[in-house]
């Protein structure tokens, strides 16, 4: 497996380190594991985190975050008010017009084939508007478990590989960015640092780039479109020498709600979950879910 050949944290010697900007996604079902994907991110990036960006989709009187749930808008004030480096910022200001024009003519309101694109172009573009040296992205589902240093002072990065390797991803990625790679890994790892002169290089007008990215895809709801493989790919061939191989070493869990529970009663993450450098609870698989929806058809 070659992502197990790697090391955990190949620029762990280098001091001095750049700040960089922690990116998260999220929606309302990330809420309860939200607050334990901050601190853990805070705990084990050894770079100095500048800057936490949240980003969910606002509501549709544009008041506030797009919830329905009574006490969500209080958990989410809690964690803002753990993390004075926080801000929020919503799906529409980041992703900009052009790019919500193109959204509402391809799928209009509430259309859930939309969500996947809407995800890639929305950590691309975060990245591409990043004030600071670079961007970790973050998926809200995923807690990170071992210490890992993401960038140094030379523009060397740590780009994490994995075995998900996806043949539509790599397709589109040799087709638009003339990028093609000899072995078959896979950078779709759930976070991924995105060095902001590499970006603005693989889209250099902005939200017109992406928007060529996205209708350059082959697929009508934009499946073959993958944010992590194409700055992996593209920054791995282009930049070779500013990039340092590391383990994924990831575990996939449908116990979100059980993990939770040992940690509230004093255990660690580490503790619960040895021998691994992150964990991810994708809410589509969790088990609680599962049962809900044999109960309950629109759980």
């Amino acid at each position: 497996m070659i992502s197990l050949c790697q090391p955990i944290d190949p620029l762990r010697h280098k001091r001095k380190l750049p700040a960089i900007d922690l990116v998260v996604p999220f929606v309302e079902k990330d809420l309860d594991s939200l607050a334990l994907v901050l601190n853990h991110a805070e705990l084990n990036v050894r770079n100095p985190i500048e800057r936490i960006i949240l980003i969910t989709p606002r509501n549709a009187e544009g008041t506030g975050p797009r919830f329905s749930k009574h006490n969500s808008q209080q958990i989410l004030s809690d964690i803002l008010e753990a993390h004075p480096s926080a801000q929020l910022k919503f799906d529409q200001d980041i992703l900009g017009a052009p790019i919500l024009a193109e959204l509402e003519k391809r799928f209009g309101a509430g259309d859930r084939n939309a969500g996947w694109v809407t995800q890639q172009l929305i950590k691309l573009s975060a990245a591409l508007q990043c004030r600071g040296t670079a961007s970790l992205i973050l998926d809200a589902d995923t807690v990170l478990l071992s210490r890992k240093t993401w960038l140094t002072q030379e523009g060397v990065q740590l780009l994490q590989v994995a075995n998900e390797y996806h043949i539509d991803f790599m397709r589109h990625v040799e087709k638009f960015f003339g990028v093609s790679k000899t072995l078959r890994l896979s950078y779709v790892t759930h976070h991924q640092l995105m060095q902001r002169d590499v970006i603005r290089e693989m889209f250099p007008t902005g939200a017109e780039s992406l928007l060529a990215w996205w209708k350059s895809s082959n697929d009508p709801i934009g499946r073959d479109l993958g944010d992590y493989e194409a700055y992996g790919s593209f920054v791995a061939e282009k930049y070779p020498r500013r990039v340092k191989f590391g383990s994924f070493a990831n575990l996939f869990s449908p116990q979100l709600t059980k993990f939770l529970g040992q940690i509230k009663a004093g255990r660690t993450p580490a503790e619960v979950i040895p021998g691994y450098c992150s964990v991810s609870f994708h809410s589509w698989a969790q088990v609680d879910r599962l049962e809900r929806s044999t109960h309950d058809p629109k759980a």
